[in-house]
């Protein structure tokens, strides 16, 4: 009996830690999900409670709210023609026929009479009404350049035809009249007010989807994207994809300080890299197109470049902010008052400048007939120099003596163009020279640039034809039937082929 009673004790020690053994990780799993949850609930007890002082929300909403009554959606039709593809099978059956004498053919085909085919291209923008007494919208020259008809689409989804379209091509801007029907307009802000990490929204039709709007800061001011046109960009990574051009670019205040026109990208989307043109551009260029219908801008006849150190301390200059003078057109404005290839310009009417593109975003904003003070160095010393400024000729190659105009690979199609070597080829990655002409830059507010063509790639064949020298390239698209755009078998370094058709970058 005492064995037996003896053993109670451990039987029932036995069975707890039993007991345990089996229960404990459920119970340990219960213990730590009530802490969780717990964790949990308290966490979102803070955030309710923090959430109530969120002014940067309020403040997105209050600005998208306040602004998304005036963007827009810009609709353009193009017409375009199209040579029949079956044009030019007879001289195909015919060189058949004669390469086989001897042989009487079954039929003969009848000479084709065909025309060439005719249908409207659609394209789709953003815009913004910023004068809705006068029903001005602003957009991109890119987004309207050849269009036969332009549709705007309010915010309110009415369609109205566009009375006018005014353009201006060297800052990619343009202004669309509409009735001003109980319209609502955004105010144009001061774009020089703005700092890099100040906050701002994109807003326009991405992709066609109207009413975006995507959030962001100012990355960057002052970029340059590409040679060619007046720019001085405000960079931002608030998302800009195709279908943003022309759409406004808000600050805080509910005030336009940007035109949304192009993004860098290596994929075609959205990278962060959003570009878009300062408002206080816009200004002056919206004004003139307003008024005389064009853009009239300053002309010094000077050919100028950016100096590094080396080409600074070769001059005797004290520093490499500045604009140096390679080039003066005989009888230019330059040339009267006496400036010469080597001097380095500093300032214009006492406001420094610090690089080629703003002596000549500054210069070009100056009206003709005005007189301003260049500050410049010439052989290590500092001098001022008056000079009367001119109005800049249509053909600026002319006024330096060029005699030729612009190639038509970059003036009509945004394209410049090389024929393929070995040394290129090797530059750009391919294992064997293809025959054809390689891609060495595109315009970003080209439709080439729209259609994804790249720095690169190589264009095997223009209209169908095989095109293996830049003078071939030239030869095709200069021709009367590449008037409305041509047809591009592509290529690239990884082998792939496509067939992309561009239209011209022709000036309304």
């Amino acid at each position: 009996m005492k064995l037996v009673k003896a053993s109670i004790p451990v039987a029932v020690l036995l069975a707890v830690v039993a007991a345990g053994v089996l229960y404990a990780p459920t119970l340990a799993d219960r213990i730590a999900y009530g802490l969780a949850t717990g964790e949990n609930r308290a966490v979102r007890a803070d955030l309710a409670e923090l959430s109530k002082h969120d002014q940067m929300s309020v403040l997105f909403r209050a600005v998208a709210k306040s602004v998304q009554p005036a963007v827009v959606v810009v609709k353009v039709k193009t017409r375009v023609k199209i040579e029949d593809p079956f044009n030019g099978l007879d001289d195909f059956f015919k060189r058949f026929e004669e390469d086989m004498p001897g042989r009487m053919p079954r039929f003969r085909r009848a000479p084709r009479q065909s025309e060439p085919r005719e249908f409207f291209a659609h394209g789709i923008g953003s815009g913004v009404i910023v004068d809705a007494a006068n029903g001005y919208v602003l957009t991109n020259w890119h987004v309207v350049r050849n269009a036969d008809e332009v549709e705007v689409m309010l915010a309110d989804e009415r369609t109205l035809d566009a009375e006018w379209v005014r353009t201006d091509r060297q800052t990619d801007l343009a202004i669309i009249k509409i009735k001003p029907n109980h319209l609502i307009d955004a105010p144009l802000g001061d774009s020089d007010k703005m700092e890099v990490g100040d906050c701002v929204l994109a807003i326009g039709a991405p992709r066609g989807l109207p009413k975006t709007v995507t959030a962001g800061i100012i990355s960057a001011k002052g970029r340059v994207a590409s040679r060619g046109g007046y720019q001085s960009f405000l960079q931002t990574d608030a998302a800009i994809n195709k279908g943003n051009s022309g759409g406004p670019l808000v600050n805080m205040r509910g005030e336009v300080i940007g035109i949304n026109t192009a993004i860098v990208s290596s994929i075609g989307g959205n990278e962060g890299i959003g570009l878009a043109i300062p408002s206080n551009m816009v200004k002056d260029i919206m004004t003139q197109l307003v008024e005389k219908g064009a853009v009239t801008r300053g002309f010094l006849g000077v050919s100028i470049q950016d100096v590094d150190e080396k080409l600074a301390k070769s001059f005797d200059l004290p520093h490499s902010r500045g604009a140096l003078v390679s080039m003066v057109a005989a009888g230019s404005p330059a040339a009267k008052a006496g400036i010469r290839p080597g001097d380095f310009i500093v300032s214009v009417n006492g406001e420094r400048t610090g690089s080629v593109n703003e002596l000549r975003n500054e210069v070009a904003s100056i009206r003709p007939g005005s007189k301003v003070k260049l500050e410049l160095y010439r052989k290590g010393e500092k001098i001022t120099v008056e000079v009367k400024v001119e109005a800049q000729p249509a053909d600026v190659a002319t006024a330096f003596g060029h005699g030729e105009p612009a190639p038509a690979t970059t003036e009509k199609f945004g394209l410049t163009v090389a024929t393929m070597d070995d040394e290129l080829a090797r530059k750009y990655g391919y294992k064997k020279s293809p025959r054809g002409v390689v891609i060495t830059d595109v315009v970003p507010t080209s439709d080439a640039a729209e259609q994804d063509l790249r720095e690169g790639m190589v264009i095997l064949q223009v209209g169908g034809k095989d095109v293996q020298t830049a003078e071939d390239f030239d030869r095709a698209v200069s021709a009367n039937r590449a008037a409305s755009g041509v047809r591009l078998l592509v290529t690239d370094a990884a082998g792939g082929r496509r067939f992309v058709f561009i239209a011209p970058m022709k000036e309304k």
